[in-house]
């Protein structure tokens, strides 16, 4: 619309630039024919004096200054004074007033040159402005209007099939909850005593499936819910919920063979515990997923920062640039929905944090959280 508008607005303004000088040359045009009209009625008024022998003429012309010189250039009479008349040039201007320098082929009471002077009439461009003003302001409403019911029938589809995607998404993200709560909880009371290493290794991957999908849940339904569910700010040692996240994410890291290694201080923020480990296990799952086999994964937590670094694939430089968008991912090797880094950039927006990335393709990636006051000044 702002491309359509613009383009339309620099076109208007060039049409209407070349009305207005259109306008302005007729203007001149039309002053022009009447002060050569006023001239030769002077001439004639001359010529009568002339015939009738009487020197004692008089002339004026409402609306019109009146000069008369002889053949030498120099001043009969006038009825203005401090000009400089251009003799060179029989109809100029100089932005003020009009000259007309009529030259008379018959020269009576020695006249040889009348000059006639009339002040710009402003106000028939001001009116022309004025007018010019009007169309604009016309025509930018009905542009605009056009603009506004083309968008709406261009975009009626694409707001369609959103409306469509987002809906699908909140049934789908409501429809797993009760799956994924019973396969958990089977896990967990699951008698593991009597199994052999391939049964154990089969539940393993089972149980890096079900929290795979546990924690895409949990995104999609902070995606997709998170303005009706209610939140509550309360003080949280992030050492402890980090500590929890790591061991929730014990089967996918033995699975990878990854090691990890936590280098933990106190830190006690204000914040919804729900919020802190959409953020702790977005960032682990995303060191876990790209790390090679047999990596290392480095948490650090300090009074002023949180860091997930791993030794993974790394992500390009041109990746970075949109790697918090939702629906963007570093690589389309490794699958994903896009979701997880947009939803810790929203939270982090929300509380002030800020989100530092350090990366190099084959080299790992290191993700920084910096504390911001407001978490601590709620506490």
């Amino acid at each position: 619309m702002v491309v359509y508008l613009g383009s339309l607005s620099i076109l208007a303004a060039w049409v209407g630039y070349l009305y207005y000088e259109d306008q302005k040359k007729s203007l001149l045009e039309k002053t022009h024919l009447e002060m050569r009209y006023k001239a030769r009625s002077i001439n004639a008024k001359l010529e009568y004096y002339h015939t009738n022998q009487n020197e004692q003429f008089t002339f004026y012309e409402d609306g019109y200054d009146i000069a008369l010189y002889d053949n030498k250039i120099n001043l009969i009479a006038s009825t203005f004074i401090d000009d400089t008349i251009d003799f060179s040039q029989l109809f100029y201007t100089d932005d003020v007033d009009y000259y007309l320098v009529e030259t008379l082929h018959k020269e009576y009471l020695d006249v040889k040159y009348i000059v006639i002077k009339k002040p710009i009439d402003i106000d028939k461009l001001n009116s022309v402005i004025k007018e010019m003003g009007l169309v604009a302001l016309y025509g930018f409403v009905f542009i605009l209007f056009v603009a506004l019911l083309l968008s709406k029938i261009m975009l009626a589809p694409i707001k369609k099939s959103i409306s469509s995607l987002t809906k699908f998404m909140k049934d789908a993200t409501h429809e797993m909850n009760t799956p994924i709560s019973t396969i958990l909880m089977s896990y967990e009371h699951m008698d593991k005593s009597n199994l052999n290493a391939k049964q154990l290794r089969s539940l393993d991957r089972m149980d890096i499936a079900t929290k795979t999908l546990s924690s895409l849940y949990r995104d999609l339904s902070f995606a997709s819910f998170h303005d009706y569910i209610q939140y509550e700010d309360t003080p949280i040692d992030v050492k402890e919920v980090v500590l929890e996240r790591v061991k929730y994410m014990d089967t996918l890291v033995q699975f990878k063979d990854l090691q990890i290694t936590c280098n933990l201080q106190h830190k006690t923020i204000a914040m919804d515990k729900r919020k802190l480990i959409l953020i702790i296990d977005n960032l682990l799952s995303n060191a876990i997923k790209f790390s090679k086999k047999n990596g290392h994964i480095q948490v650090n937590l300090t009074e002023e920062y949180l860091s997930v670094k791993d030794n993974g694939l790394g992500i390009s430089k041109e990746d970075q640039k949109s790697i918090f968008e939702r629906f963007k991912s570093s690589n389309s090797l490794q699958g994903g929905f896009g979701v997880g880094l947009d939803i810790v950039s929203q939270i982090c927006k929300e509380y002030h944090i800020k989100i530092i990335l350090d990366s190099e393709p084959s080299k790992g990636s290191e993700f920084k959280l910096l504390w911001s006051n407001k978490a601590d000044k709620m506490l």
